[in-house]
């Protein structure tokens, strides 16, 4: 279960959540021939858990809640919530220096 289910759902936004999983099960199911890879992203993200982050930490966060200063106006028990979700194994890489990255993996699929 997604933590935050109505980020990018169809009651918000006019779509609904659709990804690679569900492209390939109809390639599948129509017996079309398909190649399937992973390309990993990752986005530094560190300063966006500091207590005076910069400009540039809340556009990510803004980034990742689909929301415009997402900062200022949630209140602070969702904010501290998405933050913590965020910084999570689920969306983050911490790496030995310290740093946290956020995974944002695209899944491609190319008909063959």
């Amino acid at each position: 279960m997604r933590e935050f289910p109505k980020l990018g759902s169809k009651s918000n936004f006019g779509f609904s959540d659709v990804d690679t999983s569900h492209v390939r099960r109809h390639f599948d199911d129509a017996g079309i021939a398909h190649c399937d890879s992973l390309i990993p992203i990752r986005v530094e993200m560190t300063d966006c858990f500091a207590d005076n982050p910069s400009p540039e930490a809340d556009l990510l966060i803004d980034f990742a809640a689909h929301c415009i200063d997402f900062r200022k106006n949630s209140d602070d028990q969702l904010r501290d919530r998405f933050l913590k979700f965020l910084g999570s194994d689920k969306c983050t890489e911490k790496r030995g220096d310290g740093r946290r990255y956020f995974r944002g993996d695209w899944g491609v699929t190319v008909v063959q």
